[in-house]
């Protein structure tokens, strides 16, 4: 990619994750399985933040944390998202507003505003509950023709699949960048959901998508094997450039026939605080280092970047206050 003065826009779930510190025998007396995810509705959240001290709320969401990274790194960058008309969808939408992130939605009154309401022990184990809300209710009627029409790379994740009306939309914004000009780059999200939408993925390949980001396991969920060499000789018929990171042995690439690994870099265990957001920020990292025309060993090697200064703090988004690089 050359230098690109247009958007990175991502779309997929617009969530804030609420942190609360619990004992063990707190997390006991909800009936939660202590490191598990489930989904919840939003009463059965409510009833337990009753319940609880919830010290700090911070906007979430895969995407989403990727392009506030993007956007700490001096890149134009934009939204497609749903929130409900609540307070936490005002968090949402600050954060954005500050980092300057181009994210035109209009609230709804129907469903609140997605949520994950994080139970962290003494040990640091967390222990979530998920309220999809608005985030699973994108539609085409909520992408806004003048943001899409600035965007030059289109960044999409698996979990729209779960939603019906959220797939229809990605898959026409993605048409509508491509036929422009643009790319439509796209995350495996995780293996559970590359499971539960295997053939539309491999579809997917071949259709709407010129760059893949995947971890380990999610590549093996898609394509039997995680393995450099095989996943490159798999991928190489798709006119893609795929980037699957390998946790501390780095990332491997592969382009066609062009393949390539970063190494990751080495750091001390007590320097490591919060392994949330690593995959995000790498994908931050990594697009934003296509997008201004590197190439793909360097843009990696910008994604390891951003993943290792991510988890040496708590939160998965960079400070708002990072100087763009």
């Amino acid at each position: 990619m050359s230098q690109n003065p247009k958007l990175i826009t991502g779309m997929g779930a617009a969530l804030v994750d609420l942190f609360a510190h619990v004992t063990e025998a707190e997390l006991t007396a909800l009936g939660s399985p202590k490191a598990s995810m489930s989904l919840v509705e939003p009463r059965q959240s409510d009833d337990m933040q009753e319940k609880l001290h919830v010290h700090e709320r911070q906007p979430g969401g895969s995407i989403a944390n990727s392009i506030a990274g993007i956007a700490a790194r001096g890149v134009p960058s934009g939204f497609i998202g749903k929130i409900g008309d609540d307070a936490l969808g005002a968090v949402f939408t600050d954060a954005f507003a500050r980092a300057n992130v181009r994210f035109p939605v209009t609230p709804m009154d129907a469903q609140p505003t997605g949520h994950c309401l994080v139970l962290v022990t003494p040990d640091a184990e967390r222990t979530m509950h998920t309220v999809l809300g608005a985030s699973v209710t994108t539609s085409a009627a909520d992408i806004d023709a003048a943001l899409l029409a600035d965007t030059g790379l289109l960044f999409g994740e698996g979990y729209l699949w779960d939603s019906p009306s959220a797939r229809t939309a990605f898959l026409t914004a993605a048409d509508t960048v491509r036929e422009a000009g643009g790319k439509v780059a796209f995350s495996l999200a995780d293996g559970l959901c590359v499971a539960r939408h295997h053939a539309d993925f491999l579809a997917l390949l071949d259709s709407h998508i010129d760059i893949l980001l995947a971890n380990e396991a999610e590549i093996t969920a898609l394509l039997g094997t995680d393995d450099p060499a095989d996943v490159a000789e798999k991928l190489a018929p798709h006119n893609l450039l795929a980037a699957i990171t390998h946790g501390s042995h780095g990332a491997h690439l592969c382009a066609g026939a062009t393949r390539a690994h970063v190494p990751a870099q080495n750091i001390a265990d007590n320097e490591i605080v919060d392994l949330t957001g690593a995959g995000d920020q790498f994908a931050a990292g990594f697009l934003a280092g296509l997008h201004q025309g590197k190439g793909m060993e360097d843009a990696a090697a910008m994604g390891i970047d951003a993943a290792s200064d991510v988890i040496r703090h708590i939160g998965p988004r960079p400070p708002l206050d990072q100087a763009a690089s």
